[in-house]
C-alpha cells in the first residue's frame, strides 16, 4: 500500500527537482461562527481533500483555483482579495511518472453558485462542513493549519 501520509521534507531529497506547483480552493459559505467549508474526496483513497490541481498555461493561481473549484466539485465563487492565504506541501503519488513533492497555493473562495452537475461529479463526493469538523477530515497538516488560520482572520475581518 503506498503511503498517503509520508511527509513531504522527508521526501525533499529523494525527489530533488520534481516539485511543482499548484493551486487550491477553499471555499466557503455562510458567515461567522457558522461558515462551512466544502470538502471533496479524493479519486484514488476518498480521503477528504479541497480542490486543488495544477496551474494551466496561460493561468494565474487564483484562475486555476477557481477552474478546480468548478471541475472537481461544481461550484463557482469569488476568489478573497489578498492572494493566496497560504500554502503547503504534500506528496504527490504518481505510480507511473514517479512521485512529486507540490507546493500549493491555497485561496479563499466565497461560494457563489453550487450545481447539479459538473465535470468529476462521478468521480468524488462532496461536502459543506462546520470549518472544525472539516480541519479534523483534512488528512494534510499543511492544509489543516492553513484552514485553520483563514478561518480565523475571516472571523476577525
Amino acid at each position: 500500500m503506498l503511503d498517503l501520509f509520508r511527509h513531504p521534507d522527508d521526501a525533499d531529497a529523494r525527489l530533488d527537482g520534481k516539485r511543482k506547483r499548484q493551486a487550491a480552493a477553499a471555499v466557503f459559505r455562510g458567515s461567522g461562527d457558522s461558515r462551512e467549508l466544502m470538502l471533496i474526496t479524493s479519486r484514488d483513497t476518498g480521503r477528504w481533500i479541497v480542490p486543488k490541481g495544477w496551474i494551466e498555461r496561460g493561468e494565474d493561481g487564483a484562475a486555476a483555483a477557481l477552474r478546480e473549484a468548478w471541475e472537481e466539485a461544481g461550484v463557482t465563487g469569488r476568489i478573497m482579495t489578498g492572494g493566496p492565504v497560504g500554502h503547503y506541501r504534500y506528496v504527490k503519488q504518481r505510480p507511473r511518472r514517479g512521485d512529486a513533492v507540490c507546493d500549493v497555493d491555497v485561496y479563499l473562495v466565497l461560494l457563489g453558485e453550487q450545481s447539479g452537475h459538473w465535470p468529476e461529479k462521478g468521480e468524488r463526493r462532496r461536502k459543506w462542513f462546520p470549518v472544525a469538523s472539516a480541519i479534523g477530515l483534512i488528512g494534510e497538516e499543511g492544509l489543516k493549519d492553513v484552514i485553520r488560520d483563514a478561518f480565523h482572520a475571516m472571523k476577525a475581518a
